[in-house]
């Protein structure tokens, strides 16, 4: 007990800023800071807030909207990223004598506005035509061919040919539709690669329960991140965030954090049951854990919930006294 006591002693809490031109560090030691970081296992970025105290005007001014955010927080001798994202708004108000900058931040980017446009869509499909031009200048030929008349006589006759036109075949392009065409008998696993590379999108693993082929081929139009969704959710996997990069990989799976939940370790209460959207589960709390994030595997010890469970959703917060993760395992 006096280990684990002496591992969960001194709060850390460190939040960098980086917008290209300044990158700063705020630390719970200097600030007094508060933050709640959502995760989950959807798609769908999840955005943390941090409230910074007492920032001066000039600090306040560097943190921008797009700039690089990461969220660090856990004990003297073990602490570790929450998450990482960019920042989506800054508000500063007053309460009493305290100024407050509450940061909002999105987890990893955010791809759903981006769309197939020329750039990476199908080149123009080429065909051909013949066109006829008139030449400036005719063209004239004089042949002449030796004749035999009925006389037995053998004659030369002279005659002319002028060509006033002159057929070309041309090469053509129709207009660009903007699609992304793969062939058919493509695989998905061909298809993510390349829509992710496309949005620029550094995978932190991918790994298809099934890596399904599209017999007649598959197209995408509009909204790419769409089109990556429907092909991962066609090879039985899911697409989510863990600690602001994405993963493409079955539900089911997770991330051994050789980590076991008990009293000694954190644990508060007993977990309590839960059951929903055909899953079953247990909700937990324990003191602030940054192994614990989406799809962590874990172990517990408790009265109620014992064994190996894996993180599907929760939140880590400190409000200025409960320094907190709450999730629930299935």
């Amino acid at each position: 007990m006096a280990t684990a006591n002496k591992l969960l002693f001194g709060r850390i809490i460190k939040v960098t800023i980086d917008n290209g031109h300044y990158k700063g560090t705020f630390d719970y030691k200097d600030l007094e800071i508060h933050f709640e970081v959502p995760f989950d296992d959807d798609s769908k970025p999840n955005e943390s807030k941090v409230t910074i105290f007492n920032l001066s005007t000039s600090t306040i001014n560097k943190i921008r909207k797009g700039s690089s955010m990461t969220i660090q927080a856990g004990y003297k001798d073990d602490y570790g990223v929450l998450a990482i994202g960019k920042v989506t708004k800054v508000l500063t108000s007053r309460d009493g004598v305290n100024k407050l900058t509450v940061i909002h931040m999105k987890e990893g980017d955010d791809y759903s506005h981006i769309k197939v446009t020329a750039d990476v869509a199908d080149s123009p499909e080429k065909y051909y035509v013949n066109k006829r031009y008139k030449l400036k200048k005719p063209i004239k030929t004089t042949t002449q061919k030796k004749v035999k008349l009925k006389s037995g006589k053998i004659v030369t006759r002279t005659s002319t040919k002028t060509i006033n036109y002159k057929t070309v075949r041309e090469a053509k392009y129709r207009k660009q539709s903007m699609k992304i065409t793969f062939k058919k008998n493509t695989s998905a696993q061909v298809i993510i690669k390349k829509l992710t590379r496309i949005l620029d999108i550094k995978l932190a693993q991918l790994s298809l329960p099934r890596n399904k082929i599209y017999k007649s081929g598959y197209t995408v139009t509009g909204s790419i991140e769409k089109k990556l969704e429907e092909v991962v959710k066609d090879c039985g996997a899911a697409l989510y965030y863990r600690r602001g990069r994405m993963v493409i990989r079955s539900i089911t799976s997770g991330d051994d954090e050789r980590f076991t939940l008990q009293e000694s370790t954190g644990l508060i209460d007993s977990p309590a049951p839960f059951e929903d959207e055909n899953l079953k589960g247990y909700t937990v709390k324990c003191l602030l854990q940054h192994r614990i994030t989406t799809a962590s595997i874990i172990e517990v010890k408790s009265k109620t919930a014992k064994g190996k469970y894996r993180a599907k959703r929760g939140k880590h917060y400190f409000d200025g006294n409960d320094f907190m993760t709450e999730t629930d395992v299935i």
